[in-house]
Formats: structure tokens, sequence, C-alpha cells
């Protein structure tokens, strides 16, 4: 009876508390360097455990998920979670990157003509990449904004727009076309990496504003650079970018210069509060228990 978590963290006193009776390691301190997948086969191969819990800094391709499946391993979860991005979508549409005194010279802060072009919420449309859970989540707490929702999903099934009183299209041309924000919430796959490229931003209208709390590379990142560096696009928000930590980062660079005042970008915290971060913890040791006796997963990747 054997979890062992295989990155990020170094410590696994909490989920021991979850899991009583279960013996739980954390690889990075048994190794003390970040561990490869070839670092987690060769420990798993010494001491063996039935579960495996993986934050986002181990990959495994193929070869590793055979090699750890000779191994004895019978389920690997994924401590992950999605959350809400109204605030960053907030930022974006009311021209709040205007307000904090850096915006502009002291002398020139209490100037409201800074802030014409802000958009009375209840007449924008919110257009969602992406209807899952979080993306329902989204659109619910828009909703209660006055924001009116349309989104694109092909894997939802039909009827799900009435359940959530929301506008369903059948494209991403429809969704785009008039749309005042865009908030992506889409798995990453072979259909949606950079499905908002050069052309989809040219859909949208010069005054609209995109927020990405999903994956990276949905976006094309040099394009978006160019749509904001050249006012093709009012604004954007990011919590992700293609790679993280990034590296020869066109859009980051910029950022960190200063050039760019209508993007706002987070390192990939948009979900975290200290309670969700201990519950997302708990969750995916709960999971594990549940691999290690025999139970069926709540959440299953197919």
């Amino acid at each position: 009876m054997r979890v062992l978590i295989t990155d990020f963290l170094a410590e696994s006193d909490f989920e021991r508390e979850v899991l009583p009776g279960v013996e739980v390691d954390a690889l990075l301190s048994l190794i003390g360097h970040p561990p490869t997948p070839a670092d987690l086969v060769r420990v798993i191969g010494e001491r063996p455990a039935a579960v495996l819990i993986t934050w986002y800094e181990m990959f495994f391709d193929p070869t590793t998920l055979a090699a750890l499946s000779r191994a004895g391993v019978v389920g690997i979860v994924r401590a992950g979670v999605g959350f809400d991005n109204i605030d960053l979508l907030l930022w974006c549409l009311r021209c709040l990157r205007a307000a904090p005194p850096t915006a502009v010279p002291p002398t020139a802060w209490w100037d409201a003509a800074r802030f014409a072009s802000i958009l009375r919420l209840q007449e924008c449309t919110l257009g969602l990449l992406g209807f899952g859970r979080i993306g329902q989540a989204t659109a619910r707490r828009a909703q209660s904004f006055g924001l009116n929702v349309r989104w694109y999903d092909p894997y939802v099934p039909r009827g799900q727009d009435k359940v959530t009183r929301t506008t369903r299209v059948e494209n991403l041309l429809a969704l785009l076309q008039g749309c005042d924000a865009l908030s992506i919430h889409c798995s990453l796959n072979h259909e949606t990496r950079y499905m908002v490229d050069a052309a989809a931003l040219a859909l949208l209208p010069p005054h609209a504003v995109v927020v990405n709390t999903a994956r990276g590379p949905v976006i094309d990142e040099q394009a978006l650079y160019e749509a904001l560096r050249t006012g093709r696009l009012a604004a954007a928000a990011l919590d992700v970018l293609q790679h993280e930590p990034p590296v020869e980062n066109a859009l980051f660079d910029a950022y960190l210069r200063g050039e760019l005042q209508n993007l706002l970008l987070t390192p990939h915290i948009a979900w975290y509060s200290q309670q969700s971060a201990r519950e997302l913890r708990r969750k995916a040791a709960e999971e594990a228990g549940r691999l290690l006796h025999g139970d069926p997963p709540y959440n299953v990747v197919t």
C-alpha cells in the first residue's frame, strides 16, 4: 500500500493524514533534485508504488507509462483543478489596467477621460471556447454581471444551452464574430492547439478582450502579441503560456519591459488560494486511496 508523489511537492505529511495506513513518499525528497521520467521509473523499480500522484512537472510518454505498468503501477492521479477567471475578465473589460497610479503620470491619474472606452457589462457578449464544468461555472458568474453568454464546444451534449440559459454556436467563426470577450476553457489536444491563431483573432472586433486560463498553446502567442501591439485587440489576460516558465517569449518579454499596458500575465496561479490548494491535495490523495482499494475513481481520463 504505497503512493508516490512524482513532482512539485517535497513533503507528503498532508497526504499521509488523508490516507491513514498508507505509505506516502515524495520523489523529490527521495532523490534530492527535480525528477525526470527516468528517475521515476528507476525509483518505482526499487520501491514499488501502486498509485502515483502527479502535478505538472512530470510528463508521461508511452514508453514511461509502459515501464510503470510493468513495475506494478495501477493508476496515476493528476492533481489539477480549474478555477473561474472572472477577475481577469473584469480587468480587461472594465479597463482596470488603467487604474493603478503607475499606469500614467501622477498629474493625469484623476483624468476620467482615460476610461472612456469602458463597456457596460450588461450589453457585452462573452464567448466561451469550451463548455465543460469550468466553462459552465464561468458562464454562471458572468450571467450574474449581466453578460450575454455564448459558447462553442462540439463535445457537449445537445440541450445544455437550454439548461444553462446560454447560446450554443456550431463553429469558431460564429463564436468570435461580434464577441466582446473571449474566455478559453478547452483542453489542449490536436484539435485545439493554436486554435486561436491570427485568423481567429482577426474575427474579433478591435474592442474585444481575450482571457486564457486553460492551456497556453491554445493561443498562437506571436499572433496575440502582434494583435495587442498594433491595437487590433483591446486587451488580454493570460494565466498560462506555451512554455512555463517562459523562455525566449516575445509576449512575455514585452510585458516585462512594460511595452504592453493592455496585457496581464499571471504565473499559472489563477486557481490558487490556501483553501483550494489543500482541497486539491486532499482530493488527489482520496482518489489515490480509491485506486489502492480497487474502487472506481471519480474522474477518469480515457
